[in-house]
């Protein structure tokens, strides 16, 4: 007897998705590749490093309509470029004009299942022959016209003579960008570039659905903020049900939402014709010329989406049956429902389409404002949820295939989205002047020899300020986390006196991280490229008489170091206490952007030196601990008196008394050194998106602990 197999289930054609984007000549975003989770996809770093522009080129660049672009819209580097094609021109080569002149252009790449079936919108995206290939490119470029050089390049001088003569030529041709320029839309074979056919926006604008949700700064300013922006969101809310297909939910709300309406326009204006006639004087009694024996009536019309956006807001309960006005609430739920219910009514202008877009892509400025951290953190994880719970709304089992891209200034935000998700974007550096003025975007989930995991663990229960700091200082233990503040202002006050500047005009975050555990920041901070110091314990050690192992003892005693972020740091070689402080005897380790900062001598080498951040304190300031006249003991006693009086005090007494109570003595040397060092390096300067940086002014920042 044969078996009968019961039917398999029939496998669903997971929706298409954007995997990668590249942007190439957009204000900071010289040349960049951004890959797109395919859930949130979040963007941190610093000020101005083109978080935001990634979101507005991509806005503007997908939407269908009109184009207009200014040179400022350019990346400063590509200024030399309209020279370089200048003189191309002059020299009757415009085809080799043409390709050096600069030009704005996106390419996004989509992904497919190859169980899609039926491709609808992003049908006319794919121009490929190949059944195995399952992806799928657009260009948005925006070029000169053809036919145009001759006419962008008018009045031009004969020869460009240094910087005024390129000055003089951008002045000439940065206005005619709006009018010469035009943007070109191809889809190109991945298969083959050679391959590619030009489609239009509405192909695209099918294809790819674009909204953007920008920052709220304006919430607590009742004058000039938009008045019942809610009532607005309402308002398109109600005009997405309106143009609903018949039968669905949606359009019985509309069309119900009308006849009620209209019931009220009818008695409405019955009663005000009726109150006309008795209040207002019969026009024929004036026998005014050409009217004859004509009279007037009344006629309310109400428009029900100008109800919804002029007259709604929303009202929160209050006390004893009292219900308060919209601009009553706390700024941070305004803001939270503010965001919830343009999403809402993005998700309804996208399910309300009945030939949907393939993608939607959906950017998100700064959600952080007026949201306290909580808050902060369960939004972003709630932004997943909200492609699963808002066609719940409706009774419908499809997904919305929505894709967000948020740009955040918040740790919390950038601690609970996760490694794969972080995009960091960092100004580039280059020798030349023109190559340290872009941006260059970093996946965390590519960086090299990271302990994702654990550093993915620590920053959340620490904030990840890393993402968004000038510089680093990593320390060890609670002793550094309250005495490097303190020692901090003491360094700036004497730069100050000196006529120079602190640590205080830049942005430095301060970090506990644990001798055990700061070499495992190592590759990470590479990967980020930022200035890091990290100060450490010698730790010096030799092995027991008793015990066959290793031991903590003075420092000139000492044939070996337990600390792991020097051992790591000098790639595991056997260095005694004695090698690390002749390493140290000019200056500061250095690796890449790193500098490490351990105990050394006060003066010379042969002086003697702490074990520990409490031990170096005291040599530095033996006056305060009634160790002045210690300078004729041997330098083995030094240090070992030096020990005894730190086991005197707790370690959080021990920083809580010098950096509170006393403010009268000196930054132990290593420090103080690491400090030095960590100043005079020179941070990628911020400029304004499509504008050449100020080199000279450091960027405004704080010191902030963690």
């Amino acid at each position: 007897m044969s078996v009968v197999q019961p039917p398999q289930p029939q496998k669903q054609a997971q929706p298409p998705t954007v995997t990668r984007v590249e942007v190439k000549n957009f204000r900071l975003l010289r040349n960049v590749s951004v890959t797109f989770d395919e859930d949130v996809t979040v963007c941190v770093g610093r000020n101005n490093t083109g978080k935001t522009s990634l979101a507005e080129v991509l806005s503007r660049f997908l939407r269908p309509g009109d184009l207009s672009l200014r040179l400022e819209d350019f990346s400063a580097e590509s200024y030399f470029e309209f020279a370089d094609a200048y003189r191309k021109f002059s020299a009757d080569d415009e085809a080799g004009a043409r390709k050096l002149l600069p030009e704005i252009s996106v390419k996004i790449l989509l992904e497919y299942d190859s169980e899609l079936g039926e491709y609808g919108n992003l049908g006319p995206l794919i121009v490929d022959l190949d059944p195995d290939c399952t992806q799928a490119i657009v260009t948005v470029r925006y070029a000169l016209k053809p036919g145009s050089m001759r006419d962008f390049f008018r009045d031009a001088p004969e020869t460009l003579t240094g910087e005024w003569g390129e000055s003089l030529l951008l002045s000439l041709v940065g206005p005619r960008i709006p009018h010469l320029y035009e943007r070109i839309v191809l889809a190109i074979d991945p298969t083959d570039d050679s391959n590619f056919r030009e489609i239009s926006m509405t192909d695209v604008a099918k294809a790819i659905k674009v909204d953007f949700v920008k920052a709220q700064r304006g919430l607590d300013d009742e004058k000039d903020r938009p008045k019942d922006q809610i009532g607005k969101i309402l308002e398109s809310l109600f005009m997405v049900a309106a143009k609903a297909d018949d039968g669905s939910i949606l359009k019985e709300f509309a069309d119900g939402t009308e006849k009620a309406l209209e019931e009220i326009v009818e008695r409405l204006n019955a009663h005000l014709q009726e109150m006309y006639r008795k209040m207002a004087p019969t026009v024929s009694e004036f026998g005014y010329p050409g009217l004859g024996n004509r009279d007037f009536s009344t006629r309310t019309t109400l428009d029900s989406k100008r109800l919804l956006s002029n007259f709604t807001s929303i009202n929160y309960p209050g006390s004893a049956g009292v219900e308060l006005p919209e601009s009553y609430s706390g700024l941070g739920s305004r803001n939270l429902l503010l965001i919830l219910l343009t999403l809402f009514s993005y998700y309804r202008e996208y399910s309300a389409q009945g030939n949907r877009p393939s993608v939607h892509l959906v950017f998100i400025e700064e959600p952080e404002a007026h949201l306290h951290p909580q808050m902060q953190e369960i939004f972003i994880h709630q932004l997943g949820v909200f492609k699963e719970k808002f066609p719940g709304t409706d009774g419908q089992g499809e997904i919305w295939n929505a894709q967000f891209l948020v740009t955040t200034h918040s740790a919390h935000i950038a601690n609970r989205a996760g490694f794969s998700a972080i995009r960091y974007f960092r100004l580039a550096e280059g020798a030349a002047q023109h190559e340290a003025i872009s941006s260059t975007v970093l996946n965390l989930a590519e960086a090299p020899g990271v302990d994702k995991e654990f550093l993915h663990k620590y920053l959340t229960l620490t904030r990840a300020d890393l993402f968004f700091a000038d510089k680093a200082i990593l320390i060890e233990g609670t002793t550094e986390r309250i005495f490097i503040p303190a020692a901090i202002a003491a360094f700036d006050e004497s730069r100050q006196r000196e006529g120079g500047a602190g640590l205080s005009s830049q942005y430095v975050s301060v970090m506990e991280v644990g001798g055990a555990h700061a070499h495992i920041f190592y590759p990470f901070l590479d990967f980020l490229g930022l200035q890091t110091l990290v100060i450490t314990d010698l730790d010096p050690a030799k092995m027991g008489s008793k015990s066959k192992r290793l031991e903590a003892c003075c420092v000139h005693d000492g044939t070996a170091t337990t600390n792991q972020a020097i051992k790591k740091w000098f790639g595991d070689k056997e260095l005694s206490p004695a090698d690390l402080l002749k390493d140290a005897q000019h200056g500061i380790p250095v690796s890449g952007r790193r500098g490490l900062a351990y105990q050394i001598p006060e003066s010379n080498i042969s002086d003697p030196c702490g074990r520990t951040f409490e031990d170096a304190f005291i040599l530095a300031n033996p006056e305060l601990f009634d160790l002045s006249d210690s300078g004729n003991r041997a330098t083995g006693q030094r240090e070992l008196d030096a020990r005894e009086e730190a086991k005197k005090y707790k370690k959080s007494d021990f920083a809580l008394t010098f950096a509170i109570e006393q403010q009268e003595w000196r930054i132990p040397r290593y420090i103080a050194r690491g400090l030095d060092w960590l100043l005079d390096q020179t941070p990628p300067v911020e400029g304004g998106e499509g504008t050449l940086p100020d080199s000279q002014n450091p960027s405004s920042g704080q010191v902030v602990v963690r």
